[in-house]
């Protein structure tokens, strides 16, 4: 009796654990794009890409050291399924760091919730799973939202908007992509191809659009690199210490701090259709959640009996 006590108080410990890993460091994240929406105020889209890649990698191949080292880590026996998802993380990243030049953080955070909604699409086609009428009817229903938020005809972030929710749709096909390259490859290998591949396909813009920086933003990059870095560390320890079902309602803890950021940072307000639109977007999100959950909770149910 007390070994069960101690098994269930650890599991606990780890599960509350997993959770404040995972509010940390999906806080980290909007933090970062803040800093870079600042910088790409000053810099191109290209630079501020390449050097967000560049200190985002510093401390990844730091960590390989403790992983076995970079062979090790980076040996693969799937370069193809490397590549395919390499090529769609490069556009996802570009239409997002176009989107932070050109909106507010708030508004692309808003959008880019759309990703669970194309989730579900792909999960259809591609993995041939079946998606019950309540699931479709969610999305229906948070498509509706974006359509709230992005107000079309508003005159405002249009493009923006667009290019948002084509990032969205290529977020979501590159966690497919992760999800099958995960049950073979290591996790550093995922996060550190992209970067190297970012800074190689960047490099030739440089040429004519590079600009001269002070040691302090050199800093900030530098500090940008730090924050990203740690944020994918504490999210990847997280899933390792609670499941992904406790932990995926924390995503939209996002949205307090983005509104924080544009508050404090940029002294924007958020404006009504936006908090209408996200409302809709999220309470749709969560419904998916909700009914995932009892639809796996009825069919364990079901396997029980017949067992």
């Amino acid at each position: 009796m007390e070994i069960t006590k101690a098994t269930n108080r650890k599991h606990h410990n780890r599960a509350f654990l997993g959770v404040m890993m995972m509010i940390i460091g999906l806080a980290l994240y909007p933090l970062s794009d803040a800093f870079i929406k600042h910088l790409m105020g000053i810099y191109s889209v290209p630079q501020a890409t390449f050097l967000r890649a560049i200190t985002r990698l510093v401390p990844l191949i730091i960590a390989t050291f403790f992983q076995g080292g970079i062979r090790t880590v980076l040996t693969t026996n799937h370069p193809k399924r490397h590549l395919v998802r390499l090529i769609v993380n490069l556009l996802f990243t570009y239409c997002f760091m176009f989107a932070f030049s050109m909106g507010s953080l708030t508004v692309v955070y808003t959008l880019g919730y759309t990703s669970s909604f194309f989730m579900i699409l792909l999960s259809s086609i591609m993995l041939k799973e079946n998606i019950g009428r309540e699931r479709w009817i969610a999305v229906i229903v948070g498509m509706i939202g974006v359509v709230i938020a992005m107000r079309p005809g508003a005159n405002v972030f249009e493009f923006a908007a667009i290019l948002v929710l084509f990032g969205s749709f290529l977020g979501a096909l590159n966690k497919i992509l992760m999800r099958k390259l995960a049950a073979t490859e290591h996790s550093l290998a995922i996060t550190i191809y992209p970067n190297i591949i970012m800074m190689l396909v960047t490099f030739p813009f440089l040429i004519t659009t590079w600009k001269t920086m002070p040691l302090g933003h050199w800093g900030l990059f530098a500090i940008v690199g730090l924050i990203t870095a740690t944020g994918q560390y504490l999210i990847a320890q997280a899933l390792r210490f609670a499941q992904g079902s406790i932990l995926a309602p924390i995503d939209y803890s996002t949205f307090f701090w983005v509104i924080a950021l544009d508050f404090f940072w940029w002294k924007k307000m958020l404006e009504p259709y936006t908090l209408i639109g996200a409302a809709i977007i999220v309470g749709s999100n969560l419904y998916i959640l909700y009914y995932s959950r009892r639809d796996k909770a009825s069919k364990q149910s079901v396997e029980e009996l017949s067992s």
